[in-house]
């Protein structure tokens, strides 16, 4: 069985390959199983996946652990990427951007991948979105939490436009403002990643985004 943990290695795909596309990331890893005790995981090779930006379509190095207690390994993932994902997460979220303000599936399709690497079907960007709208709820409650564990002292509730009977569209904008608030907390600028690739660092496997 193998498990994936994403880390800030590299803000960007270019950052990430000028660092470890040879050269394994330098931490020690704990298994995450809670029956291993922390036991202290050993390096495990590497496979190649692909990572899709508007104009690139590059194979790049994930690096692996391995515990041999369970016997499960350990898939590193930089911040870019998602289990799964081809398209870099910042090209995701800009699709998701575009469609909050009701851009049509087939316009973001065309500005996401560039056809001459393969582009990107309007049907796939439909995809992410539904899924993405399904998702927001569990993970804004769970960003909610986070913001009260760190001291926050106004009613995150009050601000959720729709309260008990909301859209996904309106917990989609309560979600953005959490967003900020979370970033305000570690100083995190948005400006070169946007916020998903930050927030999956910290999130559940099964919330991210």
């Amino acid at each position: 069985m193998c498990k994936d943990r994403i880390l800030p290695f590299g803000k960007t795909l270019k950052s990430y390959l000028k660092e470890h596309g040879e050269k394994r990331p330098n931490v020690s890893l704990y298994c995450p199983d809670k029956s291993c005790k922390k036991r202290i995981l050993y390096k495990h090779g590497r496979y190649f996946r692909w990572a899709t930006t508007k104009y690139q379509c590059i194979l790049i190095p994930i690096y692996r652990w391995y515990c041999p207690i369970c016997e499960k390994t350990v898939s590193l993932l930089p911040n870019f990427l998602v289990p799964w994902a081809r398209v870099v997460t910042a090209s995701r979220e800009a699709a998701f951007n575009r469609r909050r303000k009701g851009i049509s599936f087939e316009k973001i399709s065309k500005s996401i991948v560039s056809p001459s690497i393969g582009g990107i079907s309007a049907t796939t960007i439909k995809r992410w979105w539904n899924r993405y709208l399904a998702q927001i709820g569990r993970t804004s409650i769970w960003v909610a939490g986070r913001l009260i564990h760190f001291g926050e002292m106004e009613d995150l509730l009050r601000f959720h436009s729709k309260g008990v009977n909301p859209t996904y569209l309106d917990t989609l904008e309560w979600f953005y403002f959490l967003l900020q608030k979370y970033a305000h907390y570690f100083q995190f600028n948005p400006s070169l990643m946007g916020y998903l690739s930050f927030l999956n660092t910290h999130l559940p496997a099964e919330l991210r985004l």
